[in-house]
Formats: structure tokens, sequence, C-alpha cells
């Protein structure tokens, strides 16, 4: 009688448990069925055929064990590459955050540069205002320029007319002079034109043979500087004009040093209040 029990621990050298438990009672019961009616050789080919299956499912469970182990490599990799996935995904969404930040500073350069675009155009408008209101001031200070001119011209002009009655009236009474009319002149000498203020022709009665030239500065308030001039100018008629010149400055201030500097020079000092110095 065969050993259910001896197949069992055969079958359970290369199959699992519960395959070699259900192989044994198989070939228990095939065993006893076969008893009845099988021979010795059908016996031998039996457990032939079950050799082959106990080999064929030992090969079974190799492939099925190679194809776990797969199974877990795979699923281990498909981890790996899920991790990778994720980091790969977090380093996106870094990425993306600092693309973010970048287009926002790029927003606040660009209203920066805006704002100084439009703060040039300010000062570009302020620029030409200043420009504008410089070029009506340069237009005001020159229209100043011709009208102090022009009061020059009218202030000297009536200073020499009243130098001319005021210097009549003092040469007259101190001095008994015939005086002729008196007038501002132009004087060509050593071949350039020289201003007069103050030129004509004097007589003295005591003397009528020599020929007296009245040459005279009038000036407001006479300087140091327009005595000098003045001194130069005496000079120059002194060698051009035949007789005597009577060089005399005429005015209505002067300060003691500029009256020390016409004394020292040799003129005579006229004020506007009549007095001859």
């Amino acid at each position: 009688m065969v050993s259910t029990l001896r197949i069992y621990e055969d079958l359970r050298e290369t199959l699992d448990e519960q395959a070699a438990r259900r192989i044994a009672h198989h070939l228990a019961t095939v065993y006893e069925d076969l008893q009845q009616t099988a021979t010795r050789q059908d016996v031998l080919e039996l457990r032939s055929t079950v050799r082959e299956l106990a080999e064929a499912q030992k090969a079974t469970d190799a492939t099925v064990k190679e194809l776990a182990l797969a199974q877990k490599r795979t699923e281990e990799r498909v981890e790996e590459l899920a991790q990778a996935q994720k980091r790969t995904e977090e380093r996106v969404e870094e990425l993306a955050q600092a693309q973010k930040r970048t287009e926002e500073r790029v927003e606040e350069l660009a209203q920066a540069q805006k704002r100084t675009e439009e703060r040039v155009e300010e000062l570009a408008q302020a620029q030409k205002r200043t420009e504008a209101a410089v070029k009506e001031l340069a237009q005001g200070m020159e229209a100043l320029r011709r009208q102090v001119g022009g009061l020059s011209e009218t202030v000297g002009g009536d200073i020499e007319d009243i130098a001319y009655i005021v210097l009549h009236d003092v040469l007259k009474r101190e001095l008994g002079w015939e005086v002729s009319p008196l007038e501002r002149s132009w004087q060509r000498w050593d071949g350039a034109e020289q201003e007069i203020d103050i030129f004509g022709p004097a007589q003295d009665p005591r003397r009528p043979g020599v020929p007296i030239w009245i040459v005279g500065e009038a000036k407001h308030n006479l300087t140091l500087r327009q005595v000098e001039r003045f001194t130069q100018v005496v000079a120059q008629a002194r060698q051009h004009l035949q007789g005597e010149v009577f060089a005399v400055c005429f005015c209505y201030r002067a300060r003691p040093e500029v009256q020390a500097a016409v004394k020292g020079a040799g003129i005579r000092l006229v004020f506007s209040f009549g007095r001859m110095a």
C-alpha cells in the first residue's frame, strides 16, 4: 500500500506545503484506484508523470519567484522614479516660484523705469521752462541795458549842459574870461578820434593875443580812473592845440584822493554848485 505521508514528504522537498499535500492526496487516491486496474508498468509511468509534474511545478515556482523578484525590483524602480518625479516636480515648482519672483521684479523695474522716464520728462519740461525764463530774463536784461544806456546818455547830456552853464559863469566871475559856447567835441589826435565832454575857446581880456582852449571832463561822481584817462587827453590837447589849454573837471562830487589827483595833475576842479578848487 502506498504511503501518503512518504509521498507528501517527497513532494515537500520541491513544492510548497499546500501543493505537496494536494498532490499526495490525489496520488494516494489514484494509487488505490490503480491497484484495482493498473499494471506495474502503469504505476511506473504514473510515477514518471508525477515526477515531471513536480519538476514542472518546481520550474513554475522558480519562474514565479523570479517574476516576484522582478516585480519587486520593478516596484522599487517605479518608487525611485516616483520619488525622482516628485523631486522634479518640487524643483519645477521652485523654478516656477523663482520665475514668478523674477517676473514680479521685472515688473517692479519696469514701473521704476516708467517713473524715471516720467521724472526725466518732468525735468526736461522744467529745463525747457528754465531756458525760456532765462531767455526772457536775458531779453529783459538787454532791454534794461538799453534803458540804462539811454538814461546814462540822458544824464550825461544833462550834466554836460549844466557844466557849460556853470563853467561859463565861474570862469567869467573868477577869472574874468570871455567864454564862447561850450559843447561836446570829437578831436582827431595822433590818428585816433578823441571824445571831449567840454570843449570851446575863451579869451582873457588881459591877454588878448593868447588863444585859450577849454578842455573839460564832466562826471557825476569823478573817479581816479577817469582822472587818469583825462590827464592823457589833456596831454594830447597841449600837443595839438595852439595856445593855452585850460584843463578842468566838472562834477557833483569827488572823494578827497580824487581831488588830490586832479590838483596833482595841474587840472582845475569845478563843482556843480559853482565853486572852483
